[in-house]
């Protein structure tokens, strides 16, 4: 006997907190591990270039809208340049222009012009240098790689408190501006604009070291110029005060850009020419921060940013300025890092285990809205609480345990197909197979009552067969026409249930819906009729006489479900339908007929068969007479 054990496969396959929970968990956390491991380390700097980009992208879609409205430009543009000579200007020209800022009375000037010494004029230098002296100025110095041999100038910097700035911005030397204008000056601020090779920029300096002394960035140095007071580094909490602002101070001195709408930019901004001309009022000068610097390519100030890849410098510093002035400083804590791969692997956890406990599209779906809330968060802290938060790398994470989680499920899911297909591909059809393995749960082992076609078929005279023939004879016959058989059963929709000797079993409707089942059963009777009676005819089979084969069908109501006992479960039906069905095969002997149908399967049928009646007939084991028929070989269905 060869049954089907669907129960064991169901408890050892699809059990959720068994064998494939614990392999998707393994799988899925040995991704999570990798990728936490990869971004914890970095390698090459990937995770941290990405990140930076995506901050870049965040901020600049949400762009800044606070202003102070005490920061202005002047931009010395090429149409300065046009008007009032090539680039570098003489110092005669720049000391008009800023002699015209002066006029307006701002309330500091920030020159993002590095003015060296000239030996070539010195009485130019002494004009430019009254100019500066007319008003509270800040000048420009410039980080440089070469040690500088001595520095006349003091730092602006006080610190009190363990301040620990470990990644600050350090170089051997530093470019001044030249003494005779620098003697005229209230501060000097660094301008240089450090950036990894490729990169935006996307920060300015609060504080830089060159040549064993402390600077003050240009835009943090123009604040304490007009505060008149002390640059004071504190901690803890580390923080930088310029008069009464309290900036953050991150353990590199740099602050994070965080650039205004373009329209903002340009409306905050007066061009030289038209200022030297008188064209432009200076009114718009009067108490305000001036930054003085040029866009005009020539002067080697323009720098690619995120907002633009084209940015003069002097609006650099000018926008640094305003986001002083108005607390608007993106920060990033310390311990984001760790907090974020924290993030990650908590996401992670919750999609494996949406892998493991919830169908392929469910646990996809809670990953997808658990890494979408986690963006929508990053990006709400990044550009509303200036906190910036990297939206990306905890997905990644997270998606890439997901992923492996449902690799892992895939393979298992797969190998438990495979296995199915080749477990019941004898006794099912195709079709069924697949929808088994594609939704185990479908099969109601546990026991079930369906309506169902029965179909039973015996050999005629079998055993006397086996006394004329060798064992080895027999065995092939029974192979050749048991595989025949029971292929026939599978094509027409039929499961296969036992093999007991020379007879199959077989259902239809079981263990998975099938439709118009008695019909299917009825033709797959005529088509085993068929096939045997052409075997029969071969001379080999012939000279052996095998006997015709005698077919009983029976359609009502059955319980289905396994039984027995560890390995030795079986899957099949039991009630009255099933001993009808084994009674009319045997009912052909008194009939002389090939085909027995029951009243059930006739009434199933309703006429679209053609049907002769055989008789009433009194069916061992049943209380009364059944009423039989047997299908019109032949004849063409109404």
């Amino acid at each position: 006997m060869l049954g089907l054990d669907f129960a064991t496969w169901k408890a050892t396959s699809v059990n959720p907190a068994g064998k494939t929970a614990r392999l998707v968990a393994l799988t899925g956390g040995i991704c999570l591990l990798l990728a936490s491991a990869f971004a914890l380390v970095d390698p090459a700097h990937v995770v941290r270039s990405i990140r930076e980009a995506v901050f870049d992208r965040l901020l600049v879609w949400s762009p800044r809208s606070a202003t102070s409205d005490q920061v202005m430009v002047v931009d010395i543009g090429r149409d300065a340049l046009a008007a009032y000579g090539p680039w570098p200007w003489p110092r005669q020209t720049l000391a008009q222009l800023i002699d015209r800022i002066a006029d307006a009375n701002p309330r500091v000037l920030a020159i993002d012009i590095l003015l060296a010494r000239r030996e070539v004029d010195q009485a130019a230098d002494e004009r430019l240098a009254q100019a500066i002296g007319r008003i509270p100025t800040a000048l420009a110095a410039v980080l440089d790689p070469e040690p500088s041999l001595a520095i006349p100038a003091t730092t602006s910097v006080a610190v009190t408190g363990d301040v620990e700035v470990p990644d600050l911005i350090v170089t051997p030397g530093i470019a001044l501006p030249s003494t005779v204008f620098a003697a005229k000056a209230r501060g000097i601020g660094v301008v240089s604009l450090p950036t990894p090779e490729g990169e935006p920029v996307r920060a300015v300096p609060l504080l830089a070291g060159g040549a064993g002394t402390v600077f003050a960035g240009l835009a943090a140095e123009t604040l304490r110029v007009a505060d008149g007071g002390t640059i004071l580094a504190t901690a803890p909490p580390q923080l930088l005060h310029i008069g009464g602002l309290n900036l953050p101070l991150p353990s590199n001195g740099l602050m994070r850009l965080h650039f205004a709408v373009d329209a903002d930019r340009k409306a905050h901004t007066v061009a030289a020419e038209a200022l030297m001309a008188k064209s432009a009022s200076s009114a718009m000068l009067a108490g305000k921060m001036v930054f003085l610097g040029a866009s005009a390519p020539e002067a080697g100030g323009l720098r690619l940013t995120a907002a633009d890849p084209f940015m003069p410098s002097v609006e650099i510093q000018a926008e640094a300025a305003e986001q002083m002035l108005t607390g608007h400083i993106p920060i990033r804590g310390g311990a984001m890092d760790w907090l974020e791969i924290t993030a990650g692997v908590a996401l992670g956890a919750l999609g494996i285990i949406a892998v493991i406990m919830l169908p392929p599209g469910g646990g996809a779906l809670t990953a997808m809205v658990l890494s979408l809330v986690w963006i929508a968060t990053a990006a709400g802290l990044s550009t509303q609480a200036l906190w910036l938060t990297d939206p990306v790398t905890p997905v990644v994470i997270a998606l890439f345990a997901v992923q492996g989680a449902g690799l892992g499920q895939f393979a298992i899911t797969y190998r438990q197909r495979v296995a199915i297909e080749r477990r019941f591909a004898l006794h099912l059809p195709p079709e069924v197979v697949r929808r088994i393995a594609a939704d185990p749960s479908g099969i109601k082992v546990a026991g079930e009552t369906r309506t169902i076609t029965v179909l039973f078929t015996d050999i005629e005279g079998f055993t006397a067969l086996i006394e004329r023939v060798g064992p080895e004879a027999v065995v092939a016959l029974l192979d050749r026409y048991i595989d025949m058989v029971a292929a026939i059963v599978i094509a027409h929709g039929g499961m296969v249930d036992k093999i007991v000797g020379d007879a199959v079993h077989a259902f239809y409707n079981a263990p998975l819906d099938l439709a118009d089942h008695a019909e299917k059963a009825v033709n797959c009777a005529i088509a085993i009729l068929e096939a045997t009676e052409t075997l029969r005819r071969d001379p080999e089979i012939a000279a052996m006489g095998l006997g015709r084969t005698r077919i009983g069908i029976e359609t009502g109501v059955a319980v289905l479900g396994d039984v027995g006992r560890g390995a030795k479960r079986d899957y099949t039906a039991y009630g009255r339908v099933v001993n009808i069905a084994a009674r009319l095969e045997e009912a052909n002997k008194a009939f002389g007929s090939s085909i027995a149908l029951g009243p059930g399967t006739v009434a199933a049928l309703a006429g679209r068969v053609p049907l002769r009646r055989l008789g009433m007939k009194a069916l061992r084991g049943i209380d009364e007479e059944v009423e039989v028929f047997e299908p019109i070989l032949g004849a063409k269905s109404p």
